[in-house]
């Protein structure tokens, strides 16, 4: 099997965890059982989660100079990702603020710092490293025309985009007919247009080919031309859905590289996302390789 060569551009965060029996509401404060600072940001996560996979990731993104980012960078090197085309700048490390409940659901505030100063010319003097891809990976945690250039970098090499639109905002319209893989959670599907009522065909009306949209513990939704189908989550006790998400992602995207048709990729996706939400953390929480392969093996959807 030809190894997975995954570029992913986003975002570089340090996250500071609170775990308390349920999250505070406005003007509340609760007691809390346990504080974690761990390694996060949605581009770092997912390439860590591809990387685990046995990926050849490339990140591209920006760290700051403090202590959070120094340590940040030690980590996505050790973990075997190229570092090389991350950019360094005198600021603050982005940081994110989560709160999980006993539940396992969490409240996250995140604070971009670095993670703003990744620019469209950055990108294009880096510009090779989307030749050299088969996939490029984006999320919505660095600046909007850093991601259109991104984008338009990967259309030009006829790179694969696999777009995951989070934090929820608007997108810019013409991003949808230039992005393969638009995969949001419900939240960020209502958000740009799309219903479950109706199938999110206002959603599917818009975008290039595949919409795939991600319900937790219900699945995943998917739409390619006029096939629409459901895929069960796999049946696991959360502990922590923090990387969910970005595990999903990290986990496609290798499926994808390494040839899996779309139903296959949704299904191996899955298995990753459900074995991070058993463990704490968010890029902690990431599983290896052999892990999926077992869990998938022996277990039902």
């Amino acid at each position: 099997m030809t190894t997975a060569r995954v570029l992913v551009v986003g975002s570089i965060n340090m996250d500071l965890v609170s775990y308390s029996e349920r999250i505070p509401g406005v003007g509340e404060t609760v007691l809390g059982k346990r504080f974690l600072t761990v390694p996060g940001g949605k581009g770092a996560n997912q390439a860590v989660a591809a990387a685990r996979l046995g990926a050849q990731v490339t990140m591209l993104g920006a760290a700051g100079t403090d202590s959070h980012g120094e340590q940040l960078l030690k980590h996505l090197q050790q973990t075997g990702i190229d570092i090389s085309h991350i950019k360094q700048v005198d600021t603050s490390t982005g940081v994110a603020l989560i709160n999980v409940d006993s539940k396992g659901n969490n409240q996250i505030v995140v604070v971009p710092g670095a993670n703003f100063a990744i620019t469209p010319a950055d990108l294009e003097a880096r510009e090779q490293v989307f030749a050299n891809a088969d996939v490029v990976v984006l999320q919505l945690e660095i600046p909007l025309d850093t991601i259109g250039k991104a984008i338009d970098l990967a259309n030009k090499y006829q790179k694969p985009v696999i777009l995951n639109p989070a934090p929820a905002q608007p997108l810019p319209e013409e991003w949808f007919a230039k992005v393969d893989y638009l995969i949001p959670n419900e939240h960020e599907a209502l958000l740009l247009g799309g219903s479950p009522e109706d199938g999110y065909l206002a959603l599917r009306s818009k975008v290039k080919q595949n919409l795939l949209v991600t319900k937790g513990e219900q699945g995943v939704f998917y739409a390619t031309g006029e096939t629409a189908e459901v895929i069960p989550a796999f049946k696991v006790k959360a502990v922590d859905t923090t990387a969910a998400g970005d595990a999903f992602i990290g986990g496609f995207s290798v499926a994808l590289a390494e040839g899996k048709n779309l139903k296959a990729a949704i299904i191996f996706a899955s298995a990753v996302a459900a074995l991070s939400v058993g463990k704490e953390g968010a890029q902690t929480s990431l599983p290896a390789r052999t892990e999926v392969e077992q869990f998938i093996g022996g277990c039902e959807l």
